[in-house]
């Protein structure tokens, strides 16, 4: 992690006690949609729109990253100060355009129950 609080995916690293927040973080970092499947509970409505639409609304922002020349997202841990009232969020940001999104992570036991895109940080 740098000084900014930024963290890249060298300080993602694998331990033995990976929770599902982070796996799933690497794969958004690493813009890595094919992982994303494995990870979400198909049964969960994403951002009311379902698993399959969610990843697809992922990798069609993946792929404008891309086009900026972005090769990584970099994760900024940061609070909603909007439409999630003061609830930490996981800020996304493109290693070179710096092009941003934000997803809040609704977690209960240990658990992702649902995931929202942040307002505040664009359109994902």
């Amino acid at each position: 992690m740098n000084a900014h609080g930024i963290i890249t995916l060298e300080d993602l690293t694998y331990h033995k006690k990976v929770n599902s927040l982070t796996l799933f973080c690497h794969a958004i970092m690493c813009m890595n949609s094919n992982n994303l499947f494995d990870l979400l509970d198909g049964d969960i409505d994403y951002e009311d729109i379902g698993k399959i639409n969610f990843i697809l609304k992922l990798k069609n922002r993946f792929i404008e990253h891309q086009i900026m020349g972005d090769t990584e997202l970099k994760l900024d841990l940061d609070h909603c100060l909007n439409c999630n009232c003061d609830q930490p969020v996981c800020r996304f940001v493109g290693n070179n355009s710096k092009s941003e999104f934000a997803l809040f992570f609704d977690i209960k036991e240990n658990k992702i129950v649902d995931i929202y895109h942040c307002h505040l940080y664009g359109e994902l």
